[in-house]
């Protein structure tokens, strides 16, 4: 059993019916994982690599759409079924085999593949007003949204490819970031919103945190200075949480550090 269609879990399930295994892949959202969420205009990078039941791939950037089109088409014709909107909710050891039980169904396996990926749900704030429904925490349809005054928080690639995306639709971008700079992101996205800072295009908050989400506004420390800013919508990418409980529950020990699960390659 492969849990998980993602990029690696898709790689799992093209392996496994090259090498003529017995698989069952079960995805708890839709096929693609988190590239399904992914903004429609969302340019994906990667690298040139062999997709199996296919053959090379080289590719440096492409479309979230045609990346989606590309698993589908190989999974159809080598008529592979993916099982969508099905979440593993435990799995067990019983007399040398596992037993997987779902929201659907139960299952029975000799192994396990887990290609559940590290962002997990989505980190939440712990903000007051944090709960209203101007908040969100992916960007499907930056096309549908104009002259909005936004507030995108985080300093990754998907806050900054989020804010450039939404910004190319005349909104008002505003980023507000913990850190004194931008030192994680790929250097096309770093070229990208370093130009949008100097164009006035993407207004950022460095040194910054959300202390308060108001209707109408939001309330950030900034310096240990409040400011306050016209705001319509908030968008948060703030990280993942690991599916910790999930992990331990079906017996992976997970290294802990000062209470944060340690992530080990």
């Amino acid at each position: 059993v492969i849990v998980g269609a993602g990029p690696a879990g898709i790689s799992a399930t093209l392996t496994a019916a090259s090498h003529n295994l017995r698989f069952l892949t079960l995805e708890q959202d839709s096929l693609g994982g988190t590239v399904f969420n992914f903004p429609r205009a969302k340019i994906v990078m990667t690298s040139p690599m062999n997709l199996p039941m296919h053959g090379k791939l080289k590719l440096s950037e492409t479309s979230k759409s045609e990346l989606l089109e590309l698993w589908t088409g190989v999974l159809g014709k080598n008529q592979i079924m993916v099982n969508e909107q099905e979440k593993v909710e435990s799995i067990e050891k019983v007399n040398g085999y596992f037993e997987i039980v779902t929201n659907k169904e139960k299952y029975t396996s000799n192994s396990v593949i887990l290609c559940i990926g590290r962002r997990g749900t989505p980190r939440k704030l712990g903000v007051k007003g944090e709960g209203k429904e101007k908040v969100a925490y992916r960007l499907l349809e930056p096309e549908l949204i104009h002259n909005k005054d936004i507030l995108i928080v985080g300093g990754g690639d998907s806050a900054i490819e989020s804010a450039l995306l939404l910004a190319d639709e005349k909104n008002n971008v505003s980023v507000s970031y913990r850190s004194e700079s931008f030192a994680r992101l790929k250097p096309k996205n770093l070229e990208k919103i370093n130009y949008a800072i100097e164009s006035k295009k993407i207004r950022v908050f460095y040194s910054s945190n959300v202390k308060e989400i108001k209707d109408e506004s939001v309330i950030l420390n900034v310096n240990d200075n409040e400011k306050e800013i016209k705001n319509d919508l908030v968008y948060i990418f703030a990280g993942g949480e690991l599916p910790t409980k999930f992990l331990e529950k079906i017996g992976i020990r997970i290294s802990k550090k000062f209470g944060e699960a340690i992530l080990k390659h």
